[in-house]
């Protein structure tokens, strides 16, 4: 997988779940948790391929900045 290159397309619902739940363990084993559903719904485009990772941050610091 490369950082350089974006990638989206169709992940089956059951794959972007995986991934979402995936995340969210990696996040509760370091102590954190996204609670913000805006936030959470960029991290569910990216698990669904909907949304790159980097269009995922910029929107996400976007939308913490305007807080």
């Amino acid at each position: 997988m490369s950082i350089t290159t974006p990638r989206t397309g169709h992940v089956p619902a059951a794959e972007a779940d995986r991934r979402v739940d995936f995340a969210d363990a990696a996040l509760g084993a370091a102590g954190h948790q996204v609670t913000d559903p805006i936030l959470r719904d960029y991290a569910r485009r990216v698990a669904e391929g909907t949304m790159t990772a980097e269009a995922a941050i910029a929107a996400g610091m976007a939308h913490i900045d305007a807080r």
